[in-house]
């Protein structure tokens, strides 16, 4: 009864988001965009992909299914440093806890963002250069999802507000999703992120990065220790084309992680990533780099967290 209803909302959402006014964007025209970026390092190093294959709560912002691979309790940072041409600052702390309510294991999650412009060179309207100013934006974002073997769901919300000059726009938005596990060598999941409303900025109608992702990733083990985790997804943002996400993961043992991915995105540069992830017991620590070709630069992404 529950998967079945479960299947209904989401379908239910999906649907009523695409015949939403806001869900077919002219290019750039969203929002808050820092909302769709990746910030975990393991997801940045696979290009995006792998939202049926998320192995932590350092995904959970950008991935609610993140809860679903929760097994021990677990607080952490993600921490992005931009090249020269981007942001100053941005940081994401995390927060997974796993209990059961009666017989079903369930995860709690909270995360919150930040990130931080300074010195912008400003501009008037003919274009002469006047004092600099700075913009940040933030947001807060709490949910819940299950940890089953086979079907799992999960739900967040989440306050963002973003701040350019003196003038600000506030969101109060929504993540879904919902995975099956095949066997424990394949497995499927969708999620709808970034669904609900925005507030207007400097008197303009804003839209909200609301997205669509499915996927689908293969395990394959090589030897009782090794073994190749590969995924292949599609994403859409309201104001993109669709993306084809490719990732793959080799493993050894839940210690070390090799990754690399490759997003095909028709609307802007194409982009291959890499990573690695190390885990020392209590401590996981994983690193991504994605190139930057248009602006001569790259992101780095590095994910600290603590289990306990």
């Amino acid at each position: 009864m529950m998967k079945k209803l479960l299947a209904t909302l989401t379908l239910s959402t999906v649907v009523t988001a695409f015949a939403g006014e806001h869900w077919n964007v002219d290019l750039g025209g969203v929002s808050m965009k820092y909302l769709s970026m990746q910030e975990s390092a393991r997801s940045a190093a696979m290009s995006g992909a792998g939202v049926a294959d998320a192995s932590r709560a350092a995904e959970v912002s950008r991935n609610p299914l993140a809860m679903s691979s929760v097994e021990n309790a677990e607080f952490g940072v993600n921490q992005l440093v931009f090249d020269d041409n981007s942001a100053d600052n941005f940081v994401s702390a995390y927060y997974g806890l796993p209990f059961s309510f009666g017989t079903m294991p369930l995860t709690y999650s909270m995360t919150v963002d930040f990130l931080g412009y300074e010195d912008i060179e400003g501009r008037d309207e003919f274009g002469n250069e006047t004092s600099s100013y700075g913009a940040y934006a933030w947001s807060i974002q709490a949910g819940l999802g299950s940890r089953g073997k086979v079907f799992n769901w999960a739900a967040s919300a989440r306050f963002a507000t973003q701040t350019i000059d003196d003038e600000s726009a506030v969101a109060f938005l929504g993540d879904i999703g919902g995975s099956y596990r095949v066997n424990k060598y394949l497995a499927f999941a969708a999620t709808l992120t970034n669904f609900g409303y925005m507030g207007d900025y400097d008197g303009e109608d804003e839209a909200a990065p609301m997205a669509l992702q499915a996927g689908i990733t293969g395990i394959l083990p090589i030897t009782e220790n090794w073994n190749i985790h590969a995924s292949a997804d599609a994403y859409r943002r309201a104001d993109t084309d669709p993306y084809w996400l490719f990732g793959g993961e080799i493993n050894y043992a839940d210690i070390l992680g090799f990754r690399m991915g490759y997003a095909i995105r028709p609307d802007t540069e194409d982009g291959i990533s890499c990573g690695l992830g190390l885990n020392f017991g209590m401590i996981v620590f994983d690193y991504g780099y994605s190139p930057r070709p248009a602006f001569e630069g790259g992101q780095h992404y590095i994910t600290v967290g603590l289990k306990f």
